[in-house]
């Protein structure tokens, strides 16, 4: 559980000037989320899962953590992609949602982005509708050329895993 209490959130930085937000940005199936890395408490190599019987598809099983059974769900299921996982999951994100940990599946890890508030829409400025999970989107230099961006879905923790 979070030390104070709080539900992690796209908050700014404490010692940040400008407002900046600490992303870290994972890739699952096709596209690149970013989860706050405030709520992010660990990142695993997969340990051994055990699977649970007549779950929820996003629900992938348990796995143990230091003694901990943490539950471990697909990103990309939880979020109703049309992706098929051919490969195993590369990493597991240990995820505070404000209650528990929660294990979060994702194919792997990108890189920690420190993004201002003009490199994020929020999704309740955008017309468009979007999931319930999506904070909004994020503009971040793109890796593969010099002047272009790509864009970073900008997952909410605390409604993705409940509450």
């Amino acid at each position: 559980m979070n030390p104070t209490g709080q539900r992690a959130t796209l908050a700014p930085d404490l010692d940040s000037e400008t407002g900046a937000v600490a992303v870290l940005a994972v890739l699952a199936g096709d596209e690149a989320y970013g989860f706050p890395l405030s709520a992010v408490r660990e990142i695993l190599v997969p340990p051994p899962l055990t699977e649970v019987p007549r779950a929820p598809e996003h629900f992938l099983g348990v796995i143990t953590v230091r003694g901990q059974i943490i539950t471990l769900i697909d990103l990309p299921k939880m979020l109703h992609l049309e992706v098929e996982q051919t490969e195993a999951y590369g990493r597991v994100l240990l995820v505070d949602n404000g209650e528990e940990l929660i294990g979060v599946a994702v194919d792997r890890v990108i890189q920690v982005y420190r993004m201002e508030p003009n490199q994020i829409e929020y999704a309740s400025a955008m017309g468009a509708e979007l999931s319930e999970y999506v904070v909004g989107v994020g503009r971040v230099p793109s890796a593969s050329a010099t002047d272009s961006e790509d864009m970073l879905i900008l997952i909410d923790p605390v409604s993705l895993l409940g509450e």
